[in-house]
């Protein structure tokens, strides 16, 4: 519990930088190898390119100008003074103490109906394969082969997170159609022994295929076209597998030396520990500047902090996480929140093998007992993280019952939040409050009419709550969309705009992020009908739309001075989304390898480009002005910039539409820069009626950051 607080007394004793202190928390990327003199970084099983890769090769960024491409050496998080960029973290690390993988193949052969396995999710039935291997001490004669599932739930189930798609069943208790066994003696040589429909017999619920005996050391089963499970879509998910020898008795148990090997496991949401220490250091490698933690069933949640009553304890590989991201320069979003069935219930849970969030959340504290324990849990977390975290945010999604664990009431969350605002001020005072963010945005605020905006309000349970606390907080974050169809957002930065209006005008003086987004590029895509049921919308992105996507809604909140979350750094295994900066390819046990997407090197790129800038105000004209044409004036102490680019949807590969671009204000020498690509270009420039004008620049669907010089 102490062990960041010897850190840091062991950093002042000895002279260590906070970053040599705190080194046990992640591996330190080594350089693997080089490609064209550029340093490939290992971080774990994830290889990145030290420099900005060429990802579409699009050639000058002005037409005629044969000025030369240079490529922009990428700064990590230290090295950056400051941008609007952000990301919410996969889960902390943490110790095993706080380690939560209730999947696990060795549930497959514990003898226990009540534990389940499951395979990691996939966007279609057929997309992978899923085999599970087992092995036995001594070669045993079989027979007959189960595949059990899980009895159904007992009693009801939690109706408040995510939830299933339509004809999803429970986890461990999702067969396959199909199901092939192989036999082998040696590990070379195998046997097919069925490969067929996985038909459960008249009156049995489970699988059971019989054959004449056969010595057996290895046995493989394979699974094809696998069904919808909870929350995940398709996988693979039993109880047990049997395998019972001539004797009538099952020899595929842990208890009799049988060992079990699968190629996937869904060990999302919570990650690998291994993962956590290998990509850790990805949050300060692609420069950003924020990072959110603890919004999602993580180690600083109050049901993790307090396992036992009154006893208040903050995991320490989690709490050297949170030292080691201020020390890279990161500033912390700390999301306190989620509810603690110690307190306020219920007592026992439907499933107990899997994780509370998203099946059987605790509800949220309501009861003077619950509140007082809360307002303790508060405190301490605010104590304990002073000076290294500046922003607590009270509640992640607060308004919408997956994340407060019963149907959103404006009355309950007031409480629990004038519970925390003084136990913060009091023990973090320099720290800033954040209300807890709202899932959503007031979409069309913009075009509101004042006659239509208290029945808006009325409308909007997070605005009735934003308005009795606008004059209590320091910032407010909103959650604006997640896989949106970019042609839905061409008013976005006019309803923030408008938002901040509403929100000065009820009081709030303070600062707003977007602590939460999401694009995704899934592969295989989701059919039609699964995605049309998805929370997330049915809107689809290639990998390198995805990265413009990214790459826009970074450009647009720093014009607007809004610091924005990519969600997350590293889960692409989240079914209907693929929350990550990498790239999934197959899956794989223990821990599948992720390498970087194009969003990665994109994001990376942007960091570096957008250091330093701010919103900004000059005039300057766009001639001929395209279509969904988005700029951003910024300005800071290099002088003026502009972030231009044509909105709407993206594509793979863009025609440029070339503009001029005339500014009232005379302009030395100009310098573009390419996101895309990482590179910059000297720009031709020429005096026109007291100021300058820019001709022939290439604008595409992604950002062009134009910096100019007196």
């Amino acid at each position: 519990m102490k062990r960041c607080v010897r850190m840091f007394l062991l950093a002042a004793a000895t002279g260590l930088t906070l970053v040599q202190a705190a080194e046990e928390v992640s591996e330190t990327p080594q350089v693997q190898t080089y490609c064209g003199g550029a340093p490939i970084k290992r971080f774990g099983f994830c290889w990145v390119l030290g420099e900005a890769p060429t990802l579409l090769d699009s050639g000058s960024l002005q037409e005629g100008n044969r000025a030369p491409l240079a490529k922009v050496t990428p700064l990590d998080s230290a090295r950056i003074g400051k941008n609007y960029l952000g990301v919410t973290t996969t889960r902390l690390p943490r110790t095993t103490g706080s380690d939560y993988l209730p999947l696990e193949a060795i549930h497959l052969i514990d003898g226990n109906l009540e534990t389940c396995w499951m395979s990691r999710g996939q966007t279609t039935p057929d997309a992978q394969p899923i085999w599970i291997r087992l092995d036995f001490p001594v070669e045993h004669t079989i027979r007959r082969v189960a595949l059990r599932t899980r009895p159904p739930s007992s009693q009801a189930r939690s109706t408040l997170g995510w939830g299933p798609v339509a004809g999803a069943g429970e986890v461990g208790r999702g067969l396959p159609a199909t199901v092939s066994l192989k036999a082998s003696r040696d590990s070379r040589a195998w046997e097919t022994l069925y490969d067929g429909p996985a038909t459960a017999e008249t009156g049995i619920a489970d699988v059971e295929i019989h054959f004449d005996g056969r010595p057996v050391k290895q046995l493989l089963i394979t699974a094809g076209r696998l069904p919808k499970v909870e929350n995940i879509l398709y996988a693979f998910s039993l109880a047990e597998v049997e395998v019972y020898d001539d004797r009538g008795e099952n020899v595929a148990l842990a208890s009799r030396g049988a060992g079990i090997t699968v190629n996937s496991t869904h060990h999302s949401p919570g990650q690998e520990l291994a993962a956590h220490r290998w990509y850790w250091p990805l949050h300060y490698d692609a420069g950003f500047k924020w990072a959110r933690v603890g919004y999602h069933d993580d180690a600083i949640n109050w049901h993790w902090v307090e396992r036992e009553k009154g006893v208040l304890r903050v995991d320490p590989v989690a709490d050297a996480a949170i030292t080691e991201l201020a020390s890279h320069g990161v500033n912390i979003v700390m999301s306190l929140n989620f509810g603690n069935r110690l307190y306020s219930g219920p007592a026992t849970r439907a499933i107990p093998q899997l994780w509370e969030w998203n099946y059987d959340m605790p509800a949220p504290p309501t009861t003077p007992e619950a509140l007082a324990a809360w307002t303790r849990y508060v405190a301490f977390m605010a104590e304990h993280f002073r000076g290294r975290v500046k922003h607590f945010e009270i509640w992640n999604e607060w308004n919408i019952s997956c994340y407060w664990g019963a149907e959103p009431k404006v009355s309950a969350y007031l409480a629990v939040a004038r519970a925390a605002i003084p136990a913060i001020r009091q023990h973090a005072p320099e720290a800033n409050i954040m209300m807890g963010s709202w899932s959503g945005f007031p979409h069309g605020i913009g075009d509101w009419q004042a006659a239509d905006r208290a029945e808006r309000e009325k409308q909007f349970n997070f605005l009735q709550a934003t308005r009795e606390l606008a004059r209590e907080v320091d910032e407010i974050g909103w959650h604006p969309f997640y896989q949106t169809d970019p042609d839905k957002l061409m008013n976005y930065a006019k309803d923030v705009r408008a938002l901040r209006h509403w929100l000065k005008e009820a009081g709030f003086q303070g600062h707003c992020m977007a602590t939460e987004w999401n694009y995704s590029a899934l592969y295989p895509p989701l059919s039609a009908a699964d995605a049309s049921q998805a929370w997330c919308g049915s809107f689809r992105a290639t990998e390198m739309e995805k990265a413009k996507y990214i790459a826009q809604v970074f450009a647009r909140h720093t014009g607007l001075g809004v610091e924005a979350f990519f969600c997350e750094m590293y889960f692409p295994q989240f079914g209907v989304l693929d929350l990550s900066l990498l790239r999934r390819s197959f899956d794989a046990d223990p821990i599948p390898p992720l390498q970087p997407q194009a969003a990665y090197y994109v994001t990376r790129n942007l960091a570096t480009m957008l250091d330093g800038w701010e919103p900004g105000e000059f005039e300057f004209t766009v001639e001929p002005a395209p279509k969904n044409l988005e700029a951003f004036p910024l300005v800071s102490t290099k002088g003026r910039a502009l972030a231009l680019w044509r909105g709407g949807h993206a594509q793979d590969r863009c025609e440029s539409v070339p503009v001029n671009l005339r500014l009232p204000f005379t302009c030395a020498q100009a310098v573009a820069y390419d996101p895309i690509d990482g590179v910059r270009q000297q720009l031709n420039v020429t005096a026109d009626s007291g100021g300058a004008m820019i001709p022939g620049v290439r604008l595409r669907d992604s950002p062009l950051i134009l910096q100019f010089e007196k």
